[in-house]
């Protein structure tokens, strides 16, 4: 039985040697008059954003899909979190043991606030972000009285932060969060 093995995996691994290998090129032109060298540039356009950005902000493992979110974060930590003497270089953003998307951006003795994704607004237009207190004792134990500190809307395409004037899930949010948000 093991011979069986033996033979059939040198057989198949000849078989695969024997198939020639080519490398895959993009088109010269296609529909839309992209040529090779232009989808090249391209790909190292994006390259380069894609490892600015992986400079700029600590993650861990972020999902193409997910950069929005990362931009978003940083826009909301360059305007209400980089200069508190607690506050990280840069947030560290990543996702929690349901997938959900969340960015730290201060660490303090015996707490760190987070930006947690709350979703998209009614309107579609802004990324919605809770600030969360997580609370520790000495010992570093997690404890059960997280705060909420602030409602966060930003609209990429204006480049803009909306604060919602709150701290709790209920009560009145300010005017400009709710006509930037439609909720």
């Amino acid at each position: 039985m093991k011979r069986y093995r033996i033979i059939i995996t040198f057989v198949i691994s000849c078989i695969l040697i024997s198939f020639p290998c080519k490398p895959v090129k993009a088109m010269e032109e296609t529909v839309t008059g992209y040529s090779e060298s232009f989808l090249s540039d391209l790909r190292w356009e994006f390259l380069e954003i894609y490892r600015q950005k992986k400079e700029a902000v600590k993650y861990r493992d972020i999902a193409e899909g997910d950069w929005p979110l990362v931009d978003s974060v940083q826009m909301i930590y360059n305007k209400h979190y980089r200069d508190n003497p607690n506050s990280l270089s840069a947030p560290y953003c990543t996702y929690n043991a349901k997938g959900n998307f969340y960015a730290e951006v201060l660490n303090k003795d015996h707490s760190r606030l987070l930006l947690v994704y709350d979703g998209m607004s009614e309107n579609g237009k802004c990324y919605l972000f809770v600030a969360e207190e997580e609370h520790y004792d000495v010992d570093g134990t997690k404890l059960d009285n997280t705060s909420l500190r602030e409602f966060y809307a930003v609209n990429l395409d204006e480049g803009r932060v909306y604060e919602a004037h709150k701290t709790s899930w209920g009560g009145a949010e300010s005017e400009e969060y709710r006509e930037a948000t439609r909720e």
